[in-house]
């Protein structure tokens, strides 16, 4: 007889508990396994997408069933994500973007992001230390999944700094570690209907790391011919890959390659008074009518 591999992510059971549940509903044929999905880790190296959860290899299994609470929405639609991406038969439970989902989705288009490694949970021993170190570099960025305006964003100088940093920011419990692209300034494309209709290049003042404006940063609008066309392809590229008609998106330029990466998607770009931008929403708002 064919056993059939599933595995049960978000049944916390024991492995006896588990044991009970296949002896008592008579799966001969099937070997099940269980997982958390608080255990699911994610990277992005090179361009490449990789997701495990406790160690197991997710393209062993036939069929994985996915089971979430409302605090962990988000985690089973990334997992939703990866598995419709590889082709692995299984349920989708919710749909929930986070900057997390959005990198995914750019990763997967071939829009290039920094180097990204996520874990769901304060759990940090050497061997994520490691991880993270092998993944991102040192120095790196410290963010989580929901802050903004560049709060909660912190540049990692040394392993020490990463183990004290998580702790510090537990109360978050979730983390992002994303590679740091050495960087003078970067753009802020809005795009309309995927077209480039303003651009604002932002050069950060008095912070070593960060060029947003609510930290002070100083915006210079340029026009659409004046920007390296490079930069608005790829702003171009990212709105399409997360099909959104209406979005402000970041880039950076790393200053000792010249490539350029897309470090985040907003889709409530915060709009400058009497600028290109409020321009742009004018014409997007006109298009609708």
């Amino acid at each position: 007889m064919k056993k059939h591999l599933v595995l049960a992510v978000g049944i916390n059971s024991t492995l006896e508990e588990k044991n009970k549940i296949q002896e008592k509903l008579k799966l001969d044929n099937i070997v099940l396994d269980i997982a958390s999905i608080k255990d699911i880790l994610f990277r992005i190296t090179d361009g490449k997408i990789n997701i495990e959860i406790g160690g197991k290899d997710l393209k062993r299994y036939e069929y994985i069933l996915i089971q979430s609470g409302w605090n962990t929405t988000h985690m089973a639609y990334l997992l939703h994500l990866y598995l419709q991406s590889q082709h692995i038969p299984h349920n989708k439970t919710s749909t929930h973007s986070t900057k997390l989902s959005d990198i995914f989705f750019l990763a997967s288009k071939g829009v290039s992001v920094p180097n990204t490694f996520f874990h769901n949970g304060l759990k940090i021993d050497n061997k994520r230390i490691l991880n993270i170190e092998q993944i991102c570099r040192l120095p790196c960025i410290y963010k989580t999944l929901l802050g903004s305006l560049g709060s909660r964003v912190h540049l990692i100088d040394s392993k020490d700094d990463i183990e004290r940093t998580v702790k510090e920011n537990g109360r978050y419990n979730r983390y992002i570690f994303q590679e740091y692209i050495s960087n003078d300034f970067d753009y802020r494309v809005v795009v309309a209907n995927h077209k480039a209709s303003s651009v604002c290049k932002r050069t950060r003042v008095g912070d070593k790391y960060r060029n947003n404006v609510a930290l002070g940063a100083t915006e210079d609008f340029i026009s659409i011919g004046n920007t390296p066309k490079d930069v608005i392809k790829i702003a171009v590229e990212a709105s399409k890959a997360l099909k959104l008609n209406w979005a402000g998106v970041d880039i950076v330029t790393d200053n000792k390659t010249d490539k350029h990466y897309v470090l985040e998607v907003n889709r409530r770009p915060g709009l400058t008074e009497k600028s290109t931008e409020i321009g742009a929403l004018y014409r997007y708002i006109k298009a609708l009518t």
